[in-house]
């Protein structure tokens, strides 16, 4: 017999694990993995270059002339670039110092940070004001040292660094009793 009857004579299945399979890559479907990928690169990038959702605790800090006067505040017009640059600065400084952490996407954090904004006008010329966003990678030796482990959370620092912690969200006159006694020691 010669090769090629042998060929015929084959079960089917046997013929079909002779000959390679080539598969045709469906068209669409590489169009959309593409467009998927470019999509997610796109989304990344408008999102950094968007300013945080969270209220910028920090910018009312450098709006109000009475926090940029006093003994903690950065000397010249360059403030501190990180949340942990200004939390030691201060320290250092003996000043009271109030670290709010927070997300920007919890509802209690979102409750709290309407009443820091509320609150902490009335404090900003007596304690600085450190604003960590949790899910900033930069922020994490500071959290750690604070010792996280849920959000909010407030930690107030008095003129000795003598510190009190406060989990969760507050109301405006709780939170300001709780400045007004562990930060300010009144």
């Amino acid at each position: 017999m010669s090769p090629k009857h042998k060929t015929a004579t084959m079960p089917r299945r046997a013929q079909a694990k002779e000959k390679p399979a080539t598969t045709k890559p469906n068209g669409l479907l590489t169009l959309l993995v593409i467009a998927s990928i470019a999509v997610v690169v796109l989304g990344i990038i408008i999102l950094k270059q968007q300013p945080r959702d969270a209220i910028a605790l920090s910018s009312v800090q450098g709006a109000n002339p009475a926090v940029a006067s006093s003994p903690g505040a950065a000397a010249g017009p360059v403030r501190p670039s990180s949340p942990a640059d200004q939390f030691n600065q201060a320290l250092a400084g003996g000043q009271p110092v109030l670290v709010f952490l927070h997300s920007n996407n919890c509802q209690s954090c979102i409750d709290m940070m309407n009443v820091v904004d509320q609150v902490y006008p009335e404090f900003a010329g007596q304690i600085a004001l450190v604003d960590v966003d949790v899910y900033d990678n930069a922020n994490g030796p500071l959290m750690q040292r604070l010792g996280l482990r849920y959000i909010p959370t407030v930690v107030v620092f008095d003129k000795t660094g003598q510190s009190a912690q406060n989990i969760g969200a507050m109301k405006p006159d709780a939170f300001r009793t709780f400045l007004r006694q562990k930060a300010l020691g009144g």
